[in-house]
């Protein structure tokens, strides 16, 4: 007699935004990213390489418009791993990048103890933006300067893009940062009209800058999160001279670039999220690779969290004008804890997701 198999719960994208969208998620998420950046850099976390497809080296995807009038930069990425002892390794495939019509993705998870394929999270790629949002939170908490802790504080948040993690970053930004002018570039002005209405709706104030340099000059801390393949970030001495905070989500895979390689050497703090990772891709790879900094030199997130004489000085000490530089090109360990996260709240919350037989 053949045994029945027992299939994987499969979570749709409706359960899923049902347990992200509280404020309390958000927070626990911030935390949770935190714990887990000290468990990778201590060794607990396990981290298989990296795959991206339809972007260089690698050639681009077939389909509709897939030449994209030289804007083409769809791309497939493909991040696993585990944390010792923990109860699950997870699988996450997430896709986006023009021509693609959205970003789309899932998470997998797999019993350590079998091997078996346990739960599904047909999330479209809203857990990898979330992640990825917390993570940029995290960070301004130990480095944005002292200006933007407070309501009436004189400072300004600088966002690079306008796209969906633009937004996202913001949102994020709100649980841990209290001042909310903010000034974004973008290259369309119809997407920047319409980032501008939609955070405004959220309660932030927002203006449009003519280049990416106005950030440079008027911003305590800069978001960057567009998919650039050259520096849009120009390195100006007369620009800083002010304590500043820039943080680089787009640049997530090999040849994209947001910073001028030269900004990144003048800074006094390169924080990324791993070491390994931020040799091969991300802002930091074109530094390393002219020499203008040593990987010696750059400090894991991880134990950035953990060596406190490196964040950011408060309570009004206005000596710490040091510019630093946080390159994230997404570890699976993210993954990890946000995925665990969605499957504890679905077990406690017993939400009767689908089982197909």
């Amino acid at each position: 007699m053949t045994q029945q198999q027992s299939l994987p719960s499969i979570v749709t994208l409706t359960e899923i935004e049902e347990i992200v969208s509280s404020d309390s998620f958000a927070l626990r998420l911030i935390d949770g990213i935190k714990k887990g950046f000290i468990s990778y850099s201590n060794g607990g976390f396990n981290a298989c390489p990296i795959q991206t497809m339809g972007a260089p080296p690698m050639a681009p995807f077939s389909g509709r418009d897939n030449g994209s009038g030289g804007n083409y930069q769809a791309q497939t990425c493909v991040k696993s791993g585990y944390v010792t002892g923990e109860s699950h390794y997870v699988i996450k495939v997430a896709s986006g990048g023009h021509p693609f019509p959205n970003n789309s993705g899932l998470m997998q998870l797999y019993s350590q103890s079998t091997g078996k394929l346990e739960t599904i999270l047909l999330d479209e790629g809203i857990l990898t933006e979330l992640r990825t949002a917390a993570v940029g939170a995290l960070v301004a908490q130990l480095l944005a300067p002292d200006i933007l802790m407070a309501e009436n504080g004189d400072g300004c948040i600088g966002v690079l893009g306008t796209g969906i993690q633009a937004r996202y970053q913001l949102q994020y930004l709100a649980h841990v940062i209290k001042y909310r002018n903010v000034m974004v570039w973008g290259r369309t002005k119809e997407h920047v009209q319409d980032y501008i209405k939609d955070m405004k709706a959220e309660g932030w104030k927002v203006a449009a800058v003519e280049s990416p340099q106005d950030l440079l000059t008027n911003c305590s801390l800069i978001v960057t999160t567009t998919s650039s393949r050259e520096p849009l970030l120009q390195y100006a001495a007369d620009r800083i001279n002010h304590p500043l905070h820039i943080t680089c989500i787009g640049s997530d895979a090999t040849g994209k670039t947001e910073l001028d390689p030269q900004l990144v050497a003048k800074a006094d703090l390169l924080v990324a999220d791993c070491k390994l990772v931020t040799s091969e891709r991300g802002e930091f790879e074109d530094a390393l690779k002219q020499h203008l900094v040593d990987l010696d030199s750059i400090v894991e997130l991880g134990t950035l969290v953990e060596r406190k004489e490196l964040h950011r000085k408060r309570n009004g000490d206005k000596d710490d004008c040091r510019l630093t530089i946080f390159d994230s090109s997404g570890v699976a360990v993210q993954d990890c804890v946000i995925a665990a996260m969605v499957n504890e709240a679905l077990i406690q919350r017993e939400v009767p997701s689908h089982t197909y037989s």
